[in-house]
């Protein structure tokens, strides 16, 4: 991608892996388009009525028009964005050097992907932001994972204050904060997120119903004037690629006649492509405990590679019910190992039957009745316990396969093949009758 050397990153070499992935997803595009047989004019449009568009002095009429304008960068008010010194997202695209330090004025997607890039590349970084976490849309326990990630990056960040004002340094900027902490860095970048592009192309004149520069729809992505509808950023949704696209095939399904189904936004997938990555579906668990009340919520979190399962402090005390059984048992969360080293299980490990318990060798081919009665499986002290009382001269159970794992103890698989061995202890029994 790019080409480090000793005096920093090949920046030339980033934005031309970047461009040339862009171009090449944008003539492919073109290219289905044009299959598909559709019109492509370039140029800048306004909507004149609600079946027409005004381009380079053409007007393009229809029986429907879709708006899709998207979206840009916002800024805050007073805080000007001179694309030098405060820059901002679009800015930060094309920036043909690499800052040796920056502060991100938003830690939200685009804030903390652009922190994460730009610390890769050795870029002292400072994220402000002024609610409590960082993402502040995902799940609460999603940000502390990435800010413990971050400070580990060396990666700062100042929540819960917000912003107050930014001067002009001989070297690049100080930003302020409503606490009184101060920041100074080679630029700031303001990720505060996005604004709809809705001004001045005719929406209001046309009589669609808007709110803060959002064009408003209904679940089927209709206005209020019947013959437009809207999608993408354009409108109060996730501003998501794969949203608009979903919103686009539903208005093409329903202006050809089909019965289409709303998007379901609480179970749209989102990324935010920072290191770690940030991935989530559905509801987050406060929105849940609001929706259904926080006894019909239960967290659960898995360590990495699945050793261990936990459950939240609260929810802790609740064991899981076997059935047939009267109480209740904690079952050993999966991939535990109650004894011996990982990999390996020793002997005292089989579930010996009730003959072996009181003293004597426990036959596999003899009845039920001749091996005792069948108590269930002992514990790994009982099991150690038993394999001692066998004398030298008594046949012990040797398994050619590995047990495999059953409830609190463990099992031989179905067929497994089993030897008799004369003579034979387990270093359990050694020095011991």
């Amino acid at each position: 991608m790019s080409r480090p050397t000793f005096e920093g990153i090949d920046i030339a070499g980033v934005h031309k892996y970047k461009d040339d992935v862009i171009s090449g997803l944008y003539k492919g595009l073109q290219g289905l388009v044009a299959s598909r047989k559709v019109t492509y004019i370039t140029g800048e449009g306004r909507l004149s009525s609600p079946t027409s568009v005004d381009v380079n002095g053409q007007r393009i009429t229809g029986r429907h028009v879709l708006l899709a304008t998207g979206s840009v960068p916002k800024s805050l008010p007073g805080l000007t964005i001179d694309g030098d010194r405060v820059i901002s997202s679009d800015h930060a695209l094309v920036l043909d050097r690499v800052p040796k330090s920056a502060i991100v004025l938003g830690g939200g997607v685009i804030g903390v992907e652009f922190a994460s890039a730009w610390k890769s590349f050795g870029v002292d970084i400072t994220i402000v932001e002024a609610l409590p976490h960082l993402v502040p849309v995902e799940d609460e326990n999603s940000s502390k994972l990435l800010e413990r990630a971050f400070r580990k990056r060396g990666i700062n960040f100042s929540l819960g204050s917000r912003f107050s004002g930014v001067e002009y340094t001989a070297d690049g900027v100080k930003v302020s904060l409503e606490n009184g902490k101060t920041f100074e860095a080679e630029l700031l970048l303001v990720a505060v997120g996005r604004g709809p592009v809705s001004q001045g192309l005719g929406y209001e004149e046309a009589g669609v119903a808007m709110d803060r520069g959002y064009v408003l729809v209904d679940e089927y992505m209709r206005t209020n004037v019947e013959t437009i509808s809207a999608v993408g950023d354009l409108v109060p949704t996730l501003q998501l690629a794969h949203v608009g696209f979903a919103e686009g095939i539903l208005v093409a399904e329903r202006l050809a006649g089909l019965k289409p189904v709303p998007v379901d936004y609480d179970g749209v997938p989102r990324v935010t492509y920072c290191h770690p990555e940030v991935a989530s579906v559905g509801i987050t668990e406060a929105k849940a405990k609001e929706l259904y009340g926080a006894d019909k919520v239960v967290s659960l979190k898995y360590k990495p590679r699945g050793q261990r399962q936990e459950q939240d402090p609260e929810d802790r005390g609740r064991d899981q019910a076997r059935p047939g059984q009267g109480r209740c048992r904690r079952r050993r969360p999966h991939g535990r190992r109650p004894h011996g080293r990982a990999g390996r299980r020793s002997p005292a490990h089989l579930q010996l039957g009730g003959a072996a318990r009181r003293g004597r060798a426990a036959d596999p081919r003899a009845p039920d009745a001749e091996r005792g009665p069948r108590r269930g499986p002992p514990g790994p002290g009982r099991q150690a316990a038993a394999l001692a009382r066998l004398s030298p001269e008594r046949t012990t159970i040797r398994t050619t396969r590995k047990e495999q794992p059953h409830h609190g103890g463990f099992r031989n698989p179905a067929g497994a093949r089993r030897e008799r061995v004369r003579g034979h202890r387990h270093p359990l029994a050694q020095g011991r009758r």
